[in-house]
């Protein structure tokens, strides 16, 4: 199963899904502009099934 987008500056959600056993697969580089801290990256997070 693949969670596709999780913004990296997002702990608390990257926390949750790691808690349900899903781990980062892959970086997308400055993927989304938050709106104080400028690009970040984008998480693609997979928990095989």
């Amino acid at each position: 199963m693949r969670f596709n987008f999780v913004v990296s500056s997002n702990t608390r959600t990257v926390t949750l899904w790691e808690s349900f056993r899903f781990a980062v697969v892959g970086r997308l580089p400055g993927a989304f502009q938050h709106p104080t801290l400028g690009y970040v990256d984008a998480l693609v997070m997979f928990r095989p099934l």
